[in-house]
């Protein structure tokens, strides 16, 4: 089975209240397998519109885990919180299968 993979684009409105969101749900995430990957304000758009301010990546074991997570009642608060200090596009991909390195030695 393949990782999946959220990827988050934020837009905050409430910072403190954000702050409290990022401070406190991180728990959660990994009560069901996801790991941050990468999260932040320097990013950078190459080509298009990115949207938000902050892009955050989670890696998952696989969709499940993450549906079973966004809709666990341990984090539906943190949820909650989140929609009333940011507004956020989410998105989820599949890994690809690694394929073997046949030039090594």
């Amino acid at each position: 089975m393949m990782p999946t993979y959220s990827i988050v684009g934020v837009t905050v409105t409430d910072p403190e209240l954000f702050q409290r969101y990022v401070d406190g749900h991180g728990a959660t995430l990994t009560e069901f397998g996801g790991r941050f990957l990468a999260a932040g304000e320097d990013f950078e758009t190459i080509e298009g519109a990115w949207p938000g301010q902050i892009t955050v990546v989670h890696e998952w074991p696989n969709r499940g885990a993450f549906h079973a997570w966004y809709a666990s009642e341990a984090y539906r608060p943190w949820k909650e919180m989140r929609h009333a200090a940011a507004s956020t596009n989410l998105v989820l991909i599949d890994g690809l299968p690694v394929v073997p390195d046949t030039d090594a030695d």
